[in-house]
C-alpha cells in the first residue's frame, strides 16, 4: 500500500513472479500511556475522592436546575467568576459564598455554574462535600482530588507535582497544610499568572464537612489558594452555620469575600412553573392518568405550594415525590399532602416542610418505633468514614436481627425522602440533608427525634449482641474474620469493614 493510502502492486512492472509458501502475519501494537504506569501518579489517584466531583455517578444522579430556573442567581456568580480583578471600580473580591438554607438549592445551583465554568476553560478544580456519601463528610481527600484537577486543567503542574510525590510517596498521610504547601504552593510562582480566564475552584456543601476543626483548617487552605502568588478564585457553598457564618464576618475573609444569600432571591415564579410542568408530567404518565381530570391540581392548588415552600426546594421537590408514586393514586395523594400542610404551626422557618416530614413519616400500620430506630442507625452510620455503601436493606435485617426483607418492608412508604433502590447507591440514603437535619432538631421531629448517644447506645447494645454471637461460631470457623484492635475481639468482615466500630471507643 502507498503512502497516501490506494493499493499499488509490490513488484511495480515485474513479469513471470513466483510467489510460493507465503506467509503473513498482522501485527497489532498497542501504545500505553506512560502516565498510567507512572506510580505517582497512582498514588494521587488513589487518594482523591472520584465522588467529589461534578462529572461523577453520584453528580450524575443528583438533582439538576430545571431549565429556566434559579437563572438569575447562577448570572451573578458566573458574573462574578468572569469579572477581572483589581478592576478600577471594584476592591479585588477572590471567594464568592453562596449562603443560604438547607433544601435552598445551593447544590443544584453551583453543579450548574460548575458545569459553565468548565465550558468556559475557567474551572480548575472542584470538590462537593456530602453526608450522603460515604468518604465525603471530612476533609481526608480534600487536597488530593483538587491537585488531581490541577495538574490536568493546568498542565504546568503535571511534572512537578508528581515529581514531589515520586520523592515523598507518603504525601498524602501527613496534614493537609503540608500537601497543599508541597503539592500546589510551592509549585506556583513557577507558573504564570496570566491567563485568559479565570482559575476557579469550586467548593460545594461546605457545611457537610462535619467537624468544624476540619472547616476552620480547609478555610485556612483555602486563604492560601487565593492570596498571592496563587491566583485561584474560589466559590463556596454553605448553609450559614455559626462557625462559617463568623469566619467570614472576620478578617482576613470579610475584605476578599462577595455573599450571595440565596432567600435574598425570589424563587416563587421558578417554584410555580416547577409545579406546573410536574404534575402535567403526572397527569400524562401515571398508571391512573386516565382518572386523573385535567385541570388538576388546579391553580388555586398550585399557588397555595408555591407559597409553603417559602424558597425552600425540598419541599416542591419532596411533594412530587411523595404525589408520583406509581402505586397510590396522586390526587389521594396529593390531599394527605394538603391535609398535612393544614396542621403546620405557623411561626416555625420550616414548618412546612416540617408538617410534610411529620407526615410521610407516619405512615398508617407501621411500627413507628422501629422506622425511628432505623432512620437515626442510617444517619449515624453515614458520618463513618468508609470507602464503599454502608447499609442496604438486607444488611440492615442482618444487622438488627430482624427477619428478611422487614427493613424494605417498613420503608417502603418512605421512598419520597429516601432512597434503597438506587442503581449508582445501592444503600439507604437520604434524598437530602434537611431530611437530617429534622431529625436531629427535638423541636422539629417531636416523638422521632432521638438523641446521638442514644443512637450509639443502640449500636453498641446490637454490636456487642453481635459479637457474642460470632465469637460462639469462632471454635467451628475461623474464615472471613477480621481484627478489630481497639475491641480486642473478631468480628466477620462483611461488618468489620463497614461498621468501624473502634470509632465508638471513647463511649466506653
Amino acid at each position: 500500500m502507498s503512502a497516501n493510502g490506494n493499493n499499488t502492486a509490490l513488484f511495480s512492472n515485474a513479469h513471470h513472479v513466483n510467489i510460493q509458501n507465503l506467509q503473513s502475519t498482522t501485527t497489532q501494537t498497542t501504545i500505553i500511556p506512560s502516565t498510567i504506569l507512572d506510580p505517582a501518579l497512582q498514588i494521587l489517584l488513589k487518594n482523591r475522592a472520584t465522588e467529589a466531583t461534578h462529572t461523577s455517578k453520584t453528580a450524575e444522579s443528583a438533582p439538576k436546575c430545571k431549565e429556566g430556573t434559579r437563572v438569575r442567581a447562577i448570572t451573578d456568580i458566573i458574573n462574578w467568576a468572569d469579572d477581572v480583578l483589581d478592576s478600577p471600580d471594584s476592591p479585588a473580591k477572590s471567594v464568592l459564598l453562596l449562603r443560604g438554607p438547607a433544601g435552598a438549592g445551593k447544590t443544584c445551583i453551583l453543579r450548574e455554574v460548575t458545569s459553565r465554568c468548565q465550558e468556559k476553560k475557567s474551572l480548575v478544580g472542584d470538590y462537593f462535600f456530602s453526608t450522603r456519601v460515604p468518604g465525603l463528610d471530612n476533609d481526608a481527600a480534600f487536597v488530593a482530588t483538587i491537585t488531581s484537577h490541577l495538574i490536568k486543567t493546568i498542565p504546568e503542574l503535571h511534572d512537578p507535582v508528581l515529581l514531589t510525590i515520586q520523592s515523598d510517596p507518603t504525601i498524602f498521610e501527613e496534614s493537609l497544610e503540608y500537601q497543599v504547601k508541597n503539592l500546589i504552593s510551592n509549585h506556583i510562582p513557577s507558573i504564570s499568572a496570566d491567563s485568559p480566564t479565570p482559575r476557579i475552584i469550586v467548593i460545594d456543601g461546605f457545611d457537610e464537612c462535619r467537624e468544624p476543626k476540619q472547616r476552620a483548617n480547609l478555610l485556612r487552605i483555602i486563604h492560601r489558594l487565593v492570596t498571592p502568588p496563587h491566583f485561584f478564585r474560589v466559590i463556596i457553598g454553605s448553609r450559614p452555620e455559626f462557625d462559617i457564618r463568623t469566619a467570614f464576618d472576620r478578617p482576613p475573609f470579610n475584605s476578599i469575600t462577595k455573599i450571595l444569600r440565596l432567600e435574598s432571591y425570589d424563587a416563587s415564579d421558578e417554584i410555580y412553573q416547577y409545579l406546573v410542568d410536574e404534575f402535567a408530567r403526572i397527569r400524562e404518565t401515571h398508571p391512573a392518568k386516565q382518572s386523573i381530570p385535567l385541570e388538576w391540581p388546579g391553580q388555586a392548588t398550585l399557588e397555595g405550594l408555591t407559597d409553603k415552600s417559602s424558597g425552600i426546594w425540598a419541599y416542591p421537590a419532596t411533594v412530587i415525590k411523595y404525589v408520583d408514586n406509581p402505586r397510590r393514586h396522586p390526587v389521594e395523594q396529593l390531599k394527605h399532602v394538603i391535609n398535612a400542610s393544614s396542621n403546620a404551626s405557623s411561626g416555625r422557618p420550616f414548618a412546612e416542610l416540617d408538617a410534610l416530614y411529620e407526615f410521610i413519616l407516619n405512615p398508617p400500620d407501621t411500627d413507628i418505633l422501629l422506622i425511628k430506630r432505623m432512620l437515626h442507625i442510617v444517619v449515624e452510620l453515614a458520618r463513618l468514614d468508609c470507602s464503599y455503601p454502608l447499609l442496604s436493606t438486607s444488611t440492615l435485617d442482618e444487622f438488627l436481627c430482624l427477619e428478611k426483607g422487614t427493613t424494605e418492608i417498613t420503608l417502603c412508604d418512605l421512598h419520597s425522602v429516601l432512597s434503597v433502590e438506587d442503581p449508582d447507591r445501592p444503600y439507604i440514603h437520604f434524598h437530602h440533608k434537611s431530611l437530617e437535619d429534622y431529625l436531629c432538631s427535638p423541636d422539629r421531629s417531636g416523638m422521632l427525634h432521638q438523641t446521638r448517644e442514644d443512637t450509639l447506645a443502640d449500636l453498641i447494645t446490637v454490636c456487642t449482641h453481635q459479637l457474642q454471637h460470632w465469637n460462639s461460631k469462632l471454635s467451628h470457623s475461623s474464615a472471613n474474620v477480621v481484627f478489630l484492635p481497639r475491641f480486642g475481639t473478631l468480628m466477620p468482615g462483611s461488618f468489620g469493614g463497614a461498621l468501624h466500630l473502634h470509632r465508638f471507643h471513647h463511649l466506653h
